[in-house]
C-alpha cells in the first residue's frame, strides 16, 4: 500500500510539473485575443497597397518577465486592459502589475507592399543582461507579430531574408524563416520568430539560435513579398562605407618614380631609355 501511494504521489508530481511547464509555453487561447484581431484574422488580404499593415517587435524574458508582448493580447497588447502606458512601451511584469520599463524605445513598421522592412528594440541599457546574471534569466522570445491574416499566406504572402542583429552585430539565423504554427493557429495572424526557446524544447523549432543576451538593441529586418505593388520607401539601408585613408597627391601621381631599397655596397644607376625609367643595379667592387 506505502509503495502505491508512493507512486501515485510521483505521477501526481510529475503531472504536475508538465502542466506547468506547457503553461509556460503555450500561445494565448482564443479568449484572450482581442476583437480588433479577431476581425483583422477574417478579414479578407488587401495587397493593393490602399491598406497599411503593422509589424510589431515582441520579445520576453523568463524570471524578470520583462516584456512586449503580441499586439493582439487583449490584456498586454495594442490598447491592452492591463497596460499602464500604452502598447508603444516595454515592461516588466513584478508584483502582480505591470511596470514601464524607462528608457526603451521601441520601432514598429508599417507595411504597405512589397519591400523590406525593419523593426527595433533599443535603450535596454543592460537590464536583461543584470537579469540573466542575477535571476538566472533567459531569453526566451524575439519575434515579429502582424495584423496581416495567415490566409494571405494561402495567396502567396511570405517572409524571407530575415536578419537579427543584437546590440548591432548580426546573429546567424536558419535559412528557412520560422512560422510557429502553434501560436498562429491561434491568433490566424502572420507571425515569425527568430528565437523562441519553448518552441525550441517542444521539437518544432530544432534550429533556434542561441544568441547572447543584448545589452542595449535589438533590430529584426525582414523581406515580404505577395503584395500587388512594392513599397518605395522600404529598402533596406546601406551600409556606410568604410572611411579610406586620404592619399597625398604626389603619392598617386601616375607619372613618379618608383623607389627601390638602396642596399650597402650595391651602386644605383639611373637611365632614360626611349622615355622609359631603368634603375640599373651593380655590386661595389672593394
Amino acid at each position: 500500500m506505502r509503495k502505491s501511494i508512493k507512486k501515485i504521489f510521483a505521477v501526481a508530481t510529475a503531472s504536475l510539473m508538465a502542466l506547468t511547464v506547457a503553461a509556460t509555453s503555450v500561445p494565448a487561447s482564443a479568449a484572450t485575443i482581442s476583437k480588433e484581431a479577431k476581425e483583422a484574422a477574417k478579414a479578407a488580404f488587401d495587397g493593393s497597397g490602399n491598406t497599411t499593415y503593422h509589424a510589431y517587435i515582441g520579445l520576453q524574458q523568463t524570471q524578470s518577465w520583462y516584456f512586449r508582448d503580441e499586439w493582439y493580447s487583449k490584456e498586454n497588447g495594442l490598447n491592452g486592459t492591463k497596460l499602464t502606458d500604452g502598447y508603444d512601451k516595454m515592461y516588466q511584469s513584478k508584483d502582480n502589475q505591470n511596470n514601464v520599463v524607462e528608457g526603451v524605445t521601441i520601432t514598429d513598421a508599417e507595411i504597405k507592399g512589397n519591400g523590406t522592412y525593419t523593426v527595433k528594440l533599443e535603450g535596454l541599457a543592460g537590464k536583461l543582461q543584470e537579469a540573466e546574471s542575477a535571476q538566472q534569466a533567459v531569453l526566451s522570445m524575439i519575434y515579429v507579430d502582424t495584423d496581416i491574416p495567415m490566409s494571405a499566406t494561402e495567396g502567396g504572402v511570405a517572409i524571407s531574408d530575415w536578419k537579427l542583429k543584437i546590440d548591432g552585430i548580426s546573429k546567424t539565423l536558419p535559412e528557412t524563416v520560422f512560422i510557429p504554427k502553434e501560436y498562429t493557429d491561434e491568433s490566424k495572424l502572420l507571425r515569425f520568430d527568430p528565437v523562441n526557446t519553448y518552441q525550441k524544447d517542444q521539437g518544432a523549432y530544432p534550429d533556434c539560435p542561441s544568441i547572447t543576451t543584448p545589452n542595449d538593441t535589438v533590430e529584426i529586418s525582414f523581406k515580404i513579398s505577395g503584395f500587388d505593388v512594392d513599397d518605395p520607401d522600404a529598402v533596406e539601408a546601406t551600409p556606410t562605407p568604410a572611411a579610406t585613408a586620404s592619399s597625398d597627391s604626389s603619392s598617386s601621381d601616375k607619372s613618379s618614380i618608383p623607389v627601390a631599397p638602396i642596399v650597402a655596397g650595391v651602386v644605383v644607376a639611373v637611365v632614360v631609355i626611349a622615355g622609359i625609367v631603368v634603375v640599373v643595379t651593380k655590386k661595389k667592387e672593394d
